[in-house]
């Protein structure tokens, strides 16, 4: 695996299961990988990138994994979406209850 990437992608699952979605997820993980970009696949949908905490000694390992031809091929024989999904709405969010390094990032947006 490459040490210098490209880039990293984020991929998220929301509002609920349907089929196709691993299959899709390992698609899209492959390429970019052959791409040479980073995949990290964000846990739980939405709900999981608003409870992720920003500091370096915490574990966050239950809102994302980093995603390899491995991972996805392993995956894409599950039933149901290997991320998860919530029907977490973040437009529906408070601003007091956005995260601090969202706020940090897109302060226009909250």
């Amino acid at each position: 695996m490459a040490t210098n990437y490209r880039g990293t992608i984020g991929i998220l699952t929301g509002g609920g299961d349907v089929p196709g979605l691993n299959p899709a997820i390992r698609a899209v993980t492959i390429r970019a990988l052959r791409e040479g970009y980073q995949v990290i696949g964000l846990r739980r949908g939405w709900k999981g990138i608003t409870e992720t905490v920003r500091e370096k000694d915490y574990d966050n390992h239950e809102n994302y994994i980093y995603l390899s031809e491995e991972i996805v091929n392993r995956a894409g024989r599950t039933g149901r979406t290997f991320l998860l999904t919530s029907r977490t709405t973040p437009s529906a969010m408070k601003a007091s209850e956005v995260p601090p390094q969202l706020q940090e990032k897109y302060p226009n947006e909250v």
